[in-house]
């Protein structure tokens, strides 16, 4: 670790220090906080001089700025961005006075002149560090949603779906200091969901919001407006990173009997029977699915029947056979 240490500070090859960085992450991701605590000191002031774009590797002059500079400094400052959700993984809420210290200098790389990439890798590193750290994210909301909200509406598809992914996070860790923003939240998000968008992995994204939004705050969002959009643009098609969440929401609804789902059960088990037989899908997000149908069929077994019954009989099989589990 010293070794490392030293490599993000004194050495002058910007690769040799983005590989330093990813080493660093990966052995917190491995081993946890227990590896790093003595050197979380040193690790922090080494980031934050990154960021400052004040490591030796930064000071190195060149002779003009080349198509290769520019892509050495996108390989180190990825992997420098990289960093802060390593430390909030192993740190959780403890992160939040270092991460204090690097909040500014991070947010600087959002501003012009500095292009999409950038703002995008900055937007991401935030809904990582928010999913780590959780409540402390708080504090920060009103600096970082204006930016997270404004690459919802990006030219570029990576920032609109790390956009979408960080109001989520933001809204499912931040509680009440989120809630102002949510009907600006709301419009950017339906812009995803218009046959517009073109790219699925923004799409599915935007349904992870949706689903973390409604999964924190019910009582805050139209239901009875965003409901029948949000399970029109399922089953998720790319991220399945977001499976969890977005059928975890739904099959709460459905557990606690919501009115707004009720009606929309049909639409929601045609779903469900698409995810049950896909390849792309863990066995744990289908037995939750299986879980809540169980209820469904306990509870409204006369009225389940129909809709069961105009499944394709493979997808009928797959949701019974996931709903017995016990």
């Amino acid at each position: 670790m010293n070794i490392y240490i030293k490599t993000m500070t004194e050495d002058d090859d910007k690769e040799v220090v983005a590989q330093a960085c990813m080493s660093v992450a990966d052995i917190m991701k491995d081993c946890g906080f227990a590896a790093v605590e003595l050197y979380m000191p040193r690790l922090a002031e080494a980031t934050l001089a990154l960021l400052h774009q004040e490591s030796c590797c930064q000071q190195v002059e060149s002779d003009g700025e080349d198509d290769g500079d520019i892509d050495h400094d996108e390989v180190l400052m990825d992997a420098v961005s990289d960093l802060l959700p390593a430390f909030a993984k192993v740190m959780r809420s403890y992160f939040d006075p270092i991460f204090a210290k690097l909040f500014d200098p991070l947010m600087k790389f959002a501003k012009s002149p500095h292009p999409p990439q950038d703002k995008t890798m900055v937007v991401a590193t935030l809904a990582e560090v928010a999913q780590e750290m959780g409540a402390p994210i708080s504090a920060y909301v009103d600096k970082i949603m204006p930016l997270a909200l404004k690459e919802l509406a990006s030219s570029e598809a990576t920032n609109r779906r790390n956009a979408a992914f960080c109001v989520g996070e933001l809204c499912k860790n931040s509680g009440a200091a989120a809630l102002k923003y949510y009907p600006d939240i709301l419009q950017g998000l339906h812009r995803l969901f218009a046959n517009s968008e073109q790219d699925l992995a923004v799409r599915d994204n935007a349904a992870g919001a949706i689903a973390r939004m409604i999964m924190v705050q019910p009582q805050s969002i139209p239901l009875n407006q965003v409901l029948p959009v949000f399970i029109k643009a399922l089953p998720l098609k790319e991220d399945h990173e977001e499976s969890m969440a977005v059928y975890s929401c739904l099959c709460n609804l459905l557990l606690s009997s919501h009115p707004q789902i009720l009606t929309l059960v049909p639409d929601v088990i045609h779903v469900f029977a698409q995810v049950v037989v896909s390849p792309d899908e863990s066995d744990e997000v289908k037995t939750t699915i299986g879980k809540a149908v169980s209820h469904l069929i306990s509870v409204y077994g006369q009225q389940m029947q129909p809709i069961l019954s105009a499944l394709p009989p493979a997808h009928a099989n797959a949701l019974a056979a996931f709903a017995s589990r016990r």
